[in-house]
């Protein structure tokens, strides 16, 4: 049944919801970089941003399974500052899975749950738009559960903006079909929370990285899987020349073995 798929497709993506709670129906320019290469030696680098302070921002909250969600005052959510030197060691045996340094979680736009770090990006986010991830697979990962977070919970015109420039391919085909999805579903924002486990397929490399994100389904678990592919200085969602594919389903597992716990201390 092709709605049933598509919200496989959604849980996918970035959420973790149980597959009978919601059902959706999906028929179908470039940043210039600023973060910097990991630091070799020496003191901490520290990347200058406009984080939101402690008295700015409003209480917390959770997602729909209790995950501790940060509220920032700015509703498009705030970047941290970055300091290049915690980024993950490449030689670690859980690079492609580890959590960044001073990961968070934070609910934007009063729906859905996205990631920030104090490490791997985003450096900034410019008129809603979250930018500057680092060329890591950590930088990948938040990447694309930012850029499906924004595409769905962002009011207009930000979130065609978001499809435009965090997806690469797809043009204007592309923003229609998540007009439609978005228009066939009101609200599905807060469906959009905290993943079981987060992991980067092995063959890494820094211009193409194979996301995989584990959510609960009524089975167990399901995997679906984004490539991210790095193109005038940031990490970008490759949409495939079949755009439909990309909502293709995910696969389902017993366990999340393997995977990272990018959830919040």
């Amino acid at each position: 049944m092709r709605s049933m798929r598509t919200l496989l497709i959604l849980l996918g993506i970035i959420a973790a919801v149980v597959i009978v709670v919601f059902v959706l129906t999906v028929t179908g320019d470039d940043r210039t970089d600023t973060t910097q290469p990991p630091v070799q030696s020496g003191q901490p680098t520290t990347i200058a941003v406009s984080p939101t302070t402690p008295t700015a921002a409003r209480p917390p909250t959770v997602d729909m399974f209790g995950n501790r969600l940060e509220v920032p005052a700015e509703e498009a959510g705030a970047a941290l500052p970055q300091i290049v030197a915690e980024r993950i060691d490449p030689t670690r045996p859980d690079y492609l899975s580890a959590p960044p340094a001073r990961l968070q979680w934070q609910r934007i736009f009063d729906g859905a749950a996205v990631p920030v770090s104090g490490s791997d990006g985003p450096a900034r986010i410019d008129a809603g738009v979250a930018q500057g991830f680092a060329r890591t697979p950590q930088g990948a990962a938040l990447a694309a559960m930012d850029a499906i977070g924004r595409a769905y919970a962002a009011p207009e015109p930000i979130w065609q903006k978001v499809v435009r420039e965090r997806f690469y391919g797809g043009g204007d085909t592309l923003v229609e079909q998540f007009a439609r999805s978005r228009a066939s579903a009101p609200g599905m924002a807060r469906y959009v929370t905290v993943p079981e486990g987060v992991r980067v397929e092995p063959g890494y490399r820094d211009d193409l990285a194979v996301v995989q994100l584990a959510v609960r389904s009524t089975t167990g678990y399901a995997i679906a899987t984004w490539p991210m592919v790095w193109v005038d200085g940031d990490w970008r969602i490759r949409t495939p020349e079949i755009i439909e594919t990309l909502w293709r389903p995910a696969t389902p597992v017993a366990s999340t073995a393997g995977f990272g716990r990018w959830r919040q201390p």
